[in-house]
């Protein structure tokens, strides 16, 4: 069975296997010369172990952790531009957090682009810029866990180490017809162990593991799975017993926490207040002047009572006239584990004290308006900080 099933995903794989920017071949040379500078940083390992440069490791990881909760389509512009601002491991190490924030702005979940920042300095200096080809090593670094570890392993290198996401838990769970929990950490384990007896024993670890990726996501999709197209469709236990919607198991839903407020953008002369997030979620991110208390339009004269309120806590000390403020709207933003639903207002300054000026990109700062599109901003507010700055740049042209 354990032949037969990884024969048949290997073929199909050879048939339909999608094209994506970051499964180029490594070229002859460039592999060459992979193979050599990882020889020579892990001697102790490769004169043990063969090694096998598959694909770039460093496109390996930048797209493993852009795909982490997001679809492939919108991962691939996403994936184009950042490997063109960051080629390679050394310029994502010597790059600023904010630089890398800003090219990941609207992909979303940015603590992986500070996890991948964080692990390419690490790579960077504990290992000259080369993704180590060990487990262990891998799994102590930056945002690495055991998918991931996997992907690396067998995508670039072709070590036989499995990659099991939600997509590979399904698969088995189906061709089995075992009721693995979508999720859970004991699936991940048992569909882990399962996967190393089907995996190749000679060879094509990185082919097995992206095949099944591609089946997961072309053929055996969570809803209307297209079964008459699959080639495991003879062993697979689920469709024997007309059953492929049964497998895997949903977890219970939870619900999530609903945090209401106002954000506030505070202008004055052509400068905008902005503050960085703090630790958690958007850590490093940039937002506006914000409020504790929702507002709607309904209610100006309560908006305003609070805006001059926290003006003045944070020394600004000029409050805005009503004919300065105005209501924008209301947005949700969903995350994994909370929801945001968020009162827009703008409202203009006609002075401010301390004098208005570009400050530390720490912290809270006073920025020209044309420069907001420098800082990263979480998406909920990105269309709205456009919309101002093509706003203050046509009034200036005017």
């Amino acid at each position: 069975m354990e032949s037969a099933f990884s024969d048949t995903i290997l073929r199909w794989f050879d048939a339909n296997a999608r094209v994506l920017p970051w499964r180029l071949p490594v070229p002859r040379n460039d592999r060459l010369s992979f193979d050599r500078a990882v020889r020579a940083r892990f001697p102790d390992f490769t004169k043990d172990h063969p090694i096998s440069i598959r694909r770039d490791p460093y496109t390996v990881v930048v797209s493993e952790f852009m795909l982490q909760q997001t679809q492939v389509t919108a991962v691939i512009p996403y994936y184009e531009r950042f490997m063109a601002r960051f080629p390679t491991m050394n310029d994502l190490a010597s790059a600023l957090q904010t630089d890398v924030l800003k090219a990941w702005e609207g992909l979303g979940y940015y603590r992986r682009a500070r996890f991948l920042h964080a692990f390419g300095m690490r790579v960077s200096s504990d290992y000259d810029g080369i993704i180590p080809p060990l487990k262990k090593e891998l799994m102590a670094l930056p945002g690495i866990g055991e998918y991931t570890a996997g992907a690396v392993l067998s995508f670039a290198y072709d070590q036989p180490e499995p990659a099991v996401d939600g997509n590979i838990v399904r698969i088995v769970s189906r061709f089995d017809a075992v009721p693995h929990v979508r999720g859970s950490a004991k699936a991940l384990r048992t569909v882990r162990k399962r996967i190393c007896e089907l995996m190749p024993t000679d060879g094509r670890a990185g082919d097995f593991n992206e095949a099944l990726m591609d089946l997961g996501a072309m053929v055996c999709t969570p809803s209307s799975p297209q079964c008459e197209h699959c080639p495991l469709q003879q062993m697979c236990q689920a469709y024997a017993a007309d059953a492929v919607g049964r497998f895997p198991v949903r977890p219970g839903a939870e619900d999530k926490p609903v945090t209401s407020f106002s954000y506030v953008l505070l202008h004055v002369h052509g400068s905008v207040y902005v503050q960085r997030r703090p630790k958690g979620l958007l850590e490093g991110l940039f937002e506006f002047f914000s409020l504790p208390e929702p507002f709607g339009p309904d209610n100006p004269a309560g908006f305003r009572e609070s805006l001059c309120r926290h003006l003045r806590r944070r020394g600004v000390y000029d409050a805005p006239e009503s004919a300065g403020i105005r209501f924008i709207d209301k947005r949700r933003a969903v995350y994994s584990h909370r929801i945001w639903d968020v009162f827009l207002w703008e409202a203009e300054l006609s002075s401010v004290i301390p004098a208005v000026r570009d400050g530390d990109p720490e912290g809270a700062c006073w920025v020209r308006a044309e420069k907001l599109h420098d800082l990263p901003f979480p998406s909920v507010l990105v269309p709205w900080r456009d919309a101002f700055i093509s706003r203050t740049i046509s009034k200036c042209l005017v």
